[in-house]
């Protein structure tokens, strides 16, 4: 069997293999460690050094996000494509947001108890898109274009 199609379980919410990951996980912030870990490791073999840990940083902001403001299930996609980058997709079921109000250029105000996660991933990753998919999902990908 060729290694790149090598299955690695790393979890019973995660199924891995070398360049591909799918998780479905629902409200327990304990669910997040096994998905951020798996891309990590991910983006670590695609060549992403230090910015693997970024990446995976991201992605737990968006979890948190998602089991917090959304609902469950929450879908976790992500995929190294070669000199393509990095991308990874968590789509929930919730109702969406405004990304205009989401989004800001500056960080928040250190008084402010809400406003960070959107704003943490936008300084961590390349591109961040938001897709809404009819009335009962909510999709953001991150994207890591280029290896550090």
């Amino acid at each position: 069997m060729s290694s790149l199609r090598r299955r690695i379980v790393l979890s019973p919410l995660v199924n891995a293999d070398v360049t591909h990951i799918e998780a479905t996980i629902g409200s327990d912030p304990g669910e997040i460690a096994p998905v951020r870990a798996a891309v990590q490791e991910l983006a670590e073999r695609a060549g992403y050094g230090e910015r693997a840990d970024d990446l995976a940083l991201a992605v737990d902001e968006l979890i948190a996000n998602a089991q917090e403001h959304g609902a469950t299930p929450i879908h976790v996609v992500a995929e190294a494509n070669g000199d393509h980058g990095v991308h990874v997709e968590v789509c929930d079921a919730g109702s969406g947001f405004d990304w205009g109000d989401a989004v800001r250029e500056h960080p928040p105000r250190p008084d402010s108890r809400r406003g960070r996660g959107l704003w943490i991933v936008r300084q961590l990753v390349d591109r961040v898109t938001v897709e809404r998919d009819g009335d009962d999902a909510t999709r953001i990908r991150v994207d890591l274009e280029q290896a550090a």
